[in-house]
C-alpha cells in the first residue's frame, strides 16, 4: 500500500526538491526557484545574469495535516550590468514579503486565526512568538492612519440608538 499523497503548496515559480519530517512530525520541504530573473534593488531593472545563491532560508508555510510546515530555499542572486559596480540582488519571490520569515498565505492564515482570539491564544496554538504575530499585524494593518487621505468622513455615530435619538 502506498502511503504518499500529493499536495499543491500554492506557490508560483518553485520546484519541490525533497520533503521530510522531523521528530515532532513537522514538514520540512526543500524547494528551488524556477524563476530565472530578479529585480535590481538599485535601478529596478529586470536582471538575469546569475551570480550565486544566497544562504538557505527557512520560511514558515501553511500547516499540512495539522503539522507545521517549513520551506527551505536558497534564492538565486543576480548581477546588474546597468548599475555602477555591478551590484548583486537576491531574487524576491512574490509569495513572500521582503524580510519576512513566513509566506503571505501563512500570514493571512494567522490574521484569520486572530478573529475572536487573542494574540496570545494564536501564539500558543500555532507555536509562533507573539512578537512575530504583532509584526504580521503591523505589516497588514499599520498603526498610523493618513487622515489627509480622507476628504469627508460623513456622519459618525456612537451607536444606533444615539443616531435615532437625534431625529
Amino acid at each position: 500500500m502506498n502511503n504518499t499523497i500529493s499536495i499543491n503548496l500554492g506557490l508560483l515559480d518553485i520546484k519541490i526538491i525533497k520533503m521530510n519530517t522531523d521528530k515532532k512530525g513537522n514538514y520540512h520541504i526543500n524547494i528551488r526557484s524556477t524563476k530565472t530573473t530578479g529585480t535590481c534593488h538599485k535601478c529596478g531593472c529586470e536582471i538575469d545574469k546569475f551570480h550565486s545563491y544566497d544562504r538557505e532560508t527557512e520560511i514558515r508555510h501553511l500547516p499540512i495535516l495539522g503539522k507545521e510546515c517549513y520551506l527551505h530555499i536558497r534564492l538565486p542572486r543576480y548581477e546588474c550590468s546597468s548599475c555602477h559596480k555591478n551590484p548583486t540582488t537576491t531574487q524576491q519571490p512574490q509569495w513572500k514579503n521582503y524580510k519576512s520569515s513566513h509566506t503571505k498565505d501563512f500570514e493571512k492564515y494567522l490574521l484569520d486565526a486572530l478573529v475572536n482570539s487573542t494574540i496570545s491564544d494564536v501564539s500558543r496554538k500555532e507555536n509562533i512568538s507573539e512578537k512575530k504575530i504583532k509584526g504580521v499585524l503591523e505589516t497588514y494593518y499599520p498603526d498610523k492612519i493618513n487622515w489627509d487621505s480622507f476628504d469627508n468622513l460623513g456622519q459618525l455615530g456612537i451607536d444606533e440608538i444615539a443616531l435615532k435619538k437625534r431625529s
